[in-house]
């Protein structure tokens, strides 16, 4: 997990700072959940069956809805809590969710997962769901929360999605106000990436925020001006006014507020380059929202400009190595977007990071059309160690879709050893039927595509 503390850049990447300000509306990257009041339950019995209308939200990039209701019928079970999922080019699907009450919020931070706060049993906790509904982790909101801070007895607690991490604004014992960005350890468990106490700046950003919810925008950036004065080098308070700027539809003002941001939050401290794949840092989010600005207004030859200085400062950084691909693949220079790719897995070198990097990269050049590559680089992904069912899964797609089941079913013959270890290995009862039955439906597959279902061995 990357280190999500704000870093301060030093006078040597002055320049790259300065050429990356050369062009400007910002990818709107925050999912923002509405809600409805929800009726009261009639008193006794319903006597029909009934949906309350409750929570929805919408992805970043708007092509998958998501909401929840409350289902109530003359049944044992008088509430259901369901969700349903709209995609393009899929079925309406309504899913049971494993939640007792619709949850207090509710954010869709990609195309293939649901995060809720749940507050139905004894403590508030961060639930990550699929789309079918099925509960991948969570925790308990006051796990998430470091040593030395304590939740408010009644705190106030708000979900978002900021960029490249799901947040949660809650309410400490101190009267003050943290904002936690929580993210996915190496074990698969929810963690605090990082926690920001509120103080001078952030307290007058969650002033502008609620200011904006009771809609009066003049003096939510009067308060982001505050912002600005009390930290000059931060760059949140930049990026939500170049927002207000957007939404206003003055698209110079907005570029020159993202310029001032990136020069003044990338200019103060010796440690300049950072090589993260998955880089969450404020600073590096703001150099994201500039380059997607530069496209959007002044055409990919400008982002392309933009984006070579943001990768002089942030190398290995996913979004940025994946639009300059992008960006020539669409100029039709494939030959130097690979090339690309390989520089930057390169420049990232041999570690955690490089498995899933290399995943990524396979799922980029499969959404490209160029099945053949996309194959390449998750192959190398697997030989790195990284195990998991969405990787073994794709390579298996992506053979069949190729024409070669037989290979296809020997990459599902490895999930489907893994299901055998658990199901034998489970000491939960449950555990070991999910195990059992995960595995009949792999060994399925597998003799389907003529493959040979893998020998049982000793647990």
């Amino acid at each position: 997990m990357n280190d999500m503390k704000g870093t301060r850049w030093g006078t040597s990447v002055l320049a790259a700072a300065a050429a990356l300000v050369g062009g400007a509306a910002a990818q709107d990257l925050a999912a923002t959940p509405s809600s409805e009041p929800r009726p009261a339950a009639p008193a006794g019995a319903p006597a029909a069956a009934m949906v309350l209308p409750a929570l929805s939200a919408t992805s970043p990039s708007g092509s998958l809805r998501v909401t929840v209701v409350e289902g109530r019928a003359n049944t044992a079970d008088p509430v259901t809590v369901r969700a349903l999922v709209a995609r393009p080019g899929h079925l309406v699907d309504w899913v049971r969710l494993p939640l007792r009450q619709v949850p207090d919020a509710l954010v869709l931070p990609d195309q293939e997962t649901i995060v809720c706060l749940d507050r139905s049993g004894a403590e508030a906790r961060v639930v990550e769901l699929d789309l079918a509904g099925r509960e991948r982790r969570g925790r308990a909101l006051a796990q998430l929360v470091p040593a030395g801070f304590q939740l408010a007895p009644e705190a106030t607690i708000q979900l978002a999605y900021s960029d490249t991490a799901v947040c949660v604004a809650v309410d400490l014992a101190d009267r003050s106000r943290a904002l936690v960005e929580v993210g996915q350890q190496g074990s698969g468990a929810l963690e605090a990436c990082s926690v920001e106490v509120s103080g001078g700046v952030e307290a007058w950003l969650e002033r502008s925020r609620d200011l904006l919810r009771a809609g009066d925008e003049l003096a939510a950036r009067s308060a982001l001006e505050e912002a600005q004065r009390a930290d000059p080098s931060d760059p949140r308070a930049y990026q939500q006014l170049a927002r207000l700027h957007r939404s206003a539809g003055d698209r110079t003002a907005q570029l020159d507020c993202l310029r001032e941001g990136l020069e003044r939050s990338h200019g103060g401290a010796a440690d300049a380059v950072d090589r993260g794949w998955r880089v969450g840092t404020p600073e590096s989010r703001l150099v994201l929202e500039f380059v997607e600005t530069t496209r959007q207004v002044r055409g990919d030859e400008a982002a392309g400009e933009a984006l070579g200085a943001a990768l002089t400062l942030y190398p290995c950084m996913e979004q940025a190595v994946l639009l300059r691909a992008e960006l020539l693949l669409a100029a039709g220079d494939v030959d130097a977007a690979m090339t690309s790719l390989e520089v930057a897995v390169n420049e990232l070198g041999e570690g955690r990071a490089l498995g899933p990097a290399l995943h990524d990269i396979g799922r980029f050049l499969e959404r490209a059309g160029r099945p053949d590559d996309a194959i390449r680089f998750m192959t190398r992904a697997a030989a790195q160690g990284e195990f998991s069912e969405f990787l073994i899964r794709d390579l298996a797609d992506l053979h069949v879709e190729a024409g070669e089941p037989l290979v296809a079913a020997g990459w599902l013959s490895k999930l489907a050893v893994h299901w055998r270890s658990v199901s034998n290995g489970a000491s939960e009862t449950e555990r070991a039927l999910r195990g059992h039955q995960r595995l009949a439906e792999l060994e399925a597959e597998i003799r389907a595509l003529g493959g040979t279902v893998p020998v049982a061995s000793d647990p």
